[in-house]
Order: C-alpha cells, then structure tokens, then sequence
C-alpha cells in the first residue's frame, strides 16, 4: 500500500474513495485555484475532523469575471492597504457563497467515482476484452494480471516511466532503479532511441530462484512493452544483486554468480 503522502499524488476522489467509502458524502471542498496546481499535486490538505478537502482546482468563484469582485481602478490611488483588504474580504464572501456549489459538484464526481470503480471491479473481464482485447481471464502470468487492471487507465499511464518504477517496486517487493538515456545498435548517435530500463535489486537470490525470476517477468515485461511503453522507446527490465556503482579495487557482484575481488 503506498504512504500517505504518496497518496496524494492521485486525484482527490479516488483518494476519498478508497480511504472512506462510507463517507463520501459528507465531505466538504475548497478549491484553491488551479494556480497551485502547478506547483502542487491535485490535494493540497485533508482535515479528517473537520471533513475538508482543499484541492488545486478552479472552483466556481474562479470563474467568475474579474468585473464582478473588482474594477480594474480598484486599486489606484491612496489607502492600498485598506482597499485591498476590503477586496480580499469580498473574495473570501464570494467563496463562502459558492462554496455549497462547489461541495455539490464535488460529491456528485465522489460519487460517480464510486459506482465506476464498483463497476469495474464487477464487470473488469468483460471491459478489458471489450474494450482492449484482452482476456485477464486466460492470463497465466500472476504479475501480468495484477497489471492488468491498469489499462483501464492507460491513457493517463502511458510513458509514465515513475509509475512503472513504483509498479515494480509493488509488485516485486524491492526497490527498483530507473535509468533513462539512450539507445542504438550503431555506434551514431543519430540513430538511436530513447531507452528506459529497470533494474530489480534483489540480493541472496539462488540460481534456481533467479532463473524462474527472470523466465516470470519476460511475459510483464512484453505486457508493459505493448500497453505502457511508447513504441519507439527501448525497454527492458533486469534483476540485480546490488546497487552501488562499479568502484576500481573494491568488490562487486556483476549481476549474479560473478565477483570481482581484490
């Protein structure tokens, strides 16, 4: 299960959803503006006294015309400070006002959120052959059908190399290395390729285990290769007993079964 924190890099129904499916209705929002969510993840605090949720997103007093909360002279003149304080307090009454609409819209996509995930939960074979040609139910490969339900929503995965880094990691139950650069059969740089390529760190594996190991992530890693990876982009996905860089004169396990000793 991810961390908090790492929750709340999702949106902010799925977020409600999973952590309080009894309640959904009984949450408030306030919406900070979709300015922050440049600088911030789509929820920005949850208070679960109160039931609030503050999010990254425009809400109704956003989208009011400036015209309405302020001239554009407002400001000109003498007394800065107190005009400005005043059109501070006129924001902050429009944002009360609307703030019921807000919440209403918010739990009518909590809502809609919860009957679609219940939907694909109980209807996931049929959408996944329907839709993506794809029968879970025949998959043999474990990993592959945990990944499967993702495709679901592949058009917001795709070439989200950090997801597949943290899927990985899920699925495999190690820490798992990124590395990013590029790829060619030629020495000409020209004609290379993007590639991405992730290395399981996993230490004191046994020859038999490594090897099943290896056969059991080749059909994921074809998975991952037709649905999640750019078709242009090299990739692949290999097991490590180590992690530290190659330093002349100090031991290092070569992948497996080969050291170098002083």
């Amino acid at each position: 299960m991810k961390s908090e924190t790492d929750l709340f890099d999702i949106s902010a129904e799925f977020l409600l959803n999973y952590l309080y499916p009894d309640r959904v209705d009984q949450w408030e929002v306030d919406q900070a503006g979709a300015f922050y969510r440049n600088y911030s993840q789509d929820v920005l605090a949850i208070n679960e006294e109160e039931r609030t949720v503050q999010l990254a997103r425009d809400g109704f007093f956003h989208r009011l015309p400036q015209g309405l909360i302020a001239r554009d002279d407002a400001l000109k003149g003498k007394d800065f400070k107190a005009k400005n304080e005043r059109l501070m307090r006129k924001a902050e009454q429009f944002r009360k006002l609307f703030k019921p609409v807000d919440t209403t819209f918010f739990r009518c996509r909590l809502h809609v959120e919860q009957q679609v995930s219940r939907l694909l939960n109980e209807r996931l074979p049929f959408l996944l052959k329907r839709y993506f040609g794809y029968d879970i139910e025949n998959e043999q490969n474990i990993y592959v059908r945990k990944v499967a339900p993702f495709l679901l929503y592949v058009r917001y995965l795709r070439a989200d190399f950090h997801f597949i880094r943290d899927l990985l990691a899920g699925l495999m139950d190690c820490k798992v290395q990124l590395h990013t650069g590029r790829f060619t059969w030629e020495e000409n740089i020209h004609d290379s390729c993007p590639s991405v390529r992730y290395e399981l760190i996993m230490p004191n594996l046994s020859n038999e285990a490594y090897r099943a190991l290896s056969e059991d992530i080749v059909p994921l890693q074809r998975f991952l290769q037709e649905w999640f990876i750019p078709f242009d982009t090299h990739f692949t996905v290999e097991i490590k007993s180590h992690e530290q860089p190659l330093v002349l004169g100090e031991s290092l396990t070569l992948g497996y079964n080969m050291e170098i000793h002083q």
